[in-house]
Parts: C-alpha cells; structure tokens; sequence
C-alpha cells in the first residue's frame, strides 16, 4: 500500500517530531504537510497523532519540571471551545478529503505566517490577559483538533509572555501531551457516529509502528542538542518549507 517514497516521507516527518518536542519548538509544523503527501482527508490528523503522542511522551517525561501550570490553565476553556468547533468541522464535511486539506493547509499556512511575523519583529514580552488566552487558546485548539499544528499559535502566545528556553520547552511538552492525548476519544466517536470515516486505520497504525525508530532518533538526538543548534536559522527553514507545503495542500497539486 505504502511505497518507499512514502515511507521515506514519513521518515523525515518522525524525525522532525522527535526534533521538535525536545530541541526545537515549532519545527513539527512541518510534520502534517509532510504526512499530507502520503495520507488524505481525516487520515492526515489521524496518521500524524500517534507519532505526535509518542514523541510527547519523551517531552513531558524529561521537561515537565519547566512546565508553567499559572499560563495553562487560562487556555483550557478555550481550547474546549477550538474542540467543538474542529468536532463540527470534521461533521459538517463528512466524507470529502478536500475540505479537509484545504482548512488543513490554511490552517497552516495562517500559523506560519504568524510565526515569521513574530520572529520578524522580535516583540518584547507582554503580561498575560483573558482576551489573549481566549483568542490564542480557541485558535489553538481548532488549529490542533483539525491539523495537529497549533505549535506556532501557542509558542507565538508563551513567547509573548517572556518564557525563557527551557520554560517553553516544558510548558509545551506538558500542553501538547495532554492536548493530544484527549484527542483519541473525540476522533474515535467522530470517525464511529458521522460519515466522513475513521481517523485511525490498521494500514497507517502499521505505517506509524515503522516510523518509531525515526521519533526515538529525533527525540534523543534533540535532547542532546538542546541548547547547541542555532534555533533562529533552523526556525526559519521549517516555516518557510511548511509555507510551501501549505501552498502545495492548498493548490492541490
């Protein structure tokens, strides 16, 4: 079913996971455009969770001690709120694979723009409020629900607030495993009670199974070179490699 190609595809999309949750935030957004040349329609979040969870799983279990529980909580009601609207989303569509990729690439594509304009101007810190937590937070959680890529959306949020590296590496690692790991259920009783069909299928479980390797590589490979790779370049590659990949969902070519 799967050719060399597509597993090489997601070889490079494991590994930038893996990169993303220990070493450099942000640079996963890469992963769902990568994964969206191999999968189509609801299967692109699905086949992209699992490898997403495992990876959180190394994240949360060495930088959780950074993790910012006063920042977090503000966003959980409005991450709820981003859920039901991906949840009516994915209903509405039903079966077609097209809107999906579409809101899937805008989606993206939105997020990587926000992230350069971000790193662009280099904006000073700011104290937290309810209109930013309400609008970062459902953002964030439709973002996710839909595409799994909120990661610049929320970075974009904690960065404003003065989170220093390793804050942000926790507080993240913390955020993304609980908020992937609640999405299981909603994607399994969606795929279950609407037409559109499953998330989770045998085929792209087996594909993910092969691609642990790949995440275990990324996950301790970038827990070594925290601290050591110049994060600005590296950041600016993935955001402009993830804006083509927008373009390309987008245009459907």
């Amino acid at each position: 079913m799967f050719s060399n190609g597509d597993y090489l595809i997601g070889i490079v999309a494991a590994l930038i996971v893996g990169l993303s949750k220990t070493a450099l935030p942000g640079a996963g957004l890469l992963a769902t455009p990568l994964l969206a040349m191999v999968f189509s329609g609801r299967a692109i979040p699905g086949a992209t969770l699992p490898v997403l969870i495992l990876a959180d799983l190394f994240a949360v279990t060495w930088y959780r001690r950074h993790a910012r529980l006063d920042v977090l909580k503000p966003l959980v009601p409005w991450v709820g709120l981003g859920y039901v609207a991906g949840a009516i989303f994915f209903i509405v569509v039903g079966k077609a694979a097209r809107p999906v990729e579409l809101m899937i690439g805008s989606a993206i594509l939105a997020v990587v723009v926000m992230q350069a304009w971000r790193m662009l101007r280099d904006a000073p810190a700011v104290e937290p409020t309810t209109i930013a937590a309400a609008g970062y937070g459902s953002a964030g959680g439709f973002t996710t629900f839909v595409s799994n890529n909120a990661g610049p959306i929320m970075n974009t949020y904690l960065m404003r607030l003065g989170l220093d590296k390793h804050e942000l590496v926790g507080t993240t690692a913390l955020f993304y495993f609980l908020v992937n790991a609640s999405k299981i259920p909603f994607y399994a009783a969606i795929g279950q009670w609407s037409a559109g069909g499953h998330f989770f299928s045998v085929d792209a479980l087996r594909y993910d199974a092969i691609l642990i390797p790949a995440v275990l590589v990324g996950v301790f490979g970038g827990k070594l070179l925290f601290g050591r790779l110049p994060q600005r370049l590296f950041r600016w590659l993935v955001v402009i490699l993830a804006g083509i990949a927008a373009v390309k969902l987008l245009v459907g070519a």
